[in-house]
């Protein structure tokens, strides 16, 4: 048997390695099996380039996705995984309006929670544009350090299903020169099935904007998610649409909700008809911390102005 020797590495929380191929499918030290890989970097790449590796990446996110979703429809197995490494540079990335599915993208810099230069940044620095904005449904897509900005009334991230993903020490941001106010950091209409944990919503300009609302749910579903040791702000903190009739099986919990540049009127403004979403040792700094339609027995050890949240 042969032996295969890997160099480990950690980016984030995402341990990622030197590639190792076995029986023809390429391997990290998780045990995901990619069956291809897309390197992209808009200062060296190249539309034309096949994104096989640094010297041959692609020019922008978008390429790769494309490449991605033609390969993938070959397969009578469709779930199988790509990655696409993302490399921080001096230039933002154009908004996306496509998204992968059963894809992993990866950000590879500078820590997305700081601005600017060396973050691998999805959306403009400056001006009206959104982050990433989609109306097809997507599956299977984890996002690791990745930075995703908005400009005045636009979106960090908006789309309309989104299923069994994840968003590991991402942020969610308005960019470096607002005139106002960006209109969500993350706005979906179904989730179902997905994961945040450590990521941030930010403002990257020295104005005190913040989003009109931080994390927005406005369709039927928000089943099987978990949002631990987020940070998320804005007028709204968070808001639940009340034509959400499953919600079960999700929670917030270790999260700070509320200011972060501008008032915040509701921290949590959760109208799910079926009420089972749950805040777990939350923190909530706005005039109003909850405001729940269905019980309010599921603020679980919150706090607001030093004393526990009811």
């Amino acid at each position: 048997m042969a032996r295969i020797r890997l160099r480990n590495a950690t980016i984030g929380t995402l341990q990622v390695t030197e590639k190792a191929t076995i029986g023809g499918v390429e391997m990290n030290t998780l045990g995901i099996g990619y069956v291809k890989e897309y390197f992209v970097d808009n200062v060296v790449g190249a539309s034309t380039n096949d994104g096989s590796s640094w010297e041959k990446a692609m020019d922008q996110p978008s390429v790769a996705i494309t490449a991605w979703a033609t390969l993938l429809a070959t397969y009578d197995n469709i779930y199988v995984r790509a990655v696409i490494y993302i490399r921080g540079t001096s230039t933002a990335y154009t908004t996306l309006t496509a998204l992968p599915s059963y894809c992993d993208m990866v950000g590879i810099g500078a820590d997305p929670s700081g601005n600017g230069t060396g973050i691998a940044r999805i959306g403009p620095d400056a001006g009206a544009y959104d982050g990433v904005l989609v109306s097809a449904s997507v599956r299977g897509l984890n996002c690791y350090n990745l930075q995703f900005q908005a400009g005045n009334g636009k979106y960090a991230f908006k789309g309309t299903s989104l299923f069994r993903s994840r968003f590991e020490n991402c942020v969610f941001a308005g960019n470096g020169a607002p005139v106002a106010q960006a209109a969500a950091g993350f706005e979906m209409g179904i989730c179902s099935g997905v994961v945040f944990k450590d990521c941030l919503w930010n403002n990257q300009s020295s104005a005190d904007v913040q989003f009109t609302v931080g994390f927005n749910i406005t369709s039927t579903h928000f089943h099987g998610c978990r949002v631990e040791g987020c940070y998320i702000v804005g007028d709204v903190g968070i808001a639940i649409a009340s034509g959400c009739v499953n919600a079960w099986g999700s929670w917030f919990k270790d999260c700070y909700i509320g200011v972060g540049g501008g008032a915040c009127s509701i921290g949590v403004d959760d109208n799910a008809t079926t009420g089972h979403i749950i805040y777990a040792n939350c923190w909530v700094q706005a005039t109003d911390a909850f405001e729940l339609t269905n019980n309010a027995a599921r603020i679980i050890g919150c706090y607001a102005a030093n004393a526990l949240a009811t």
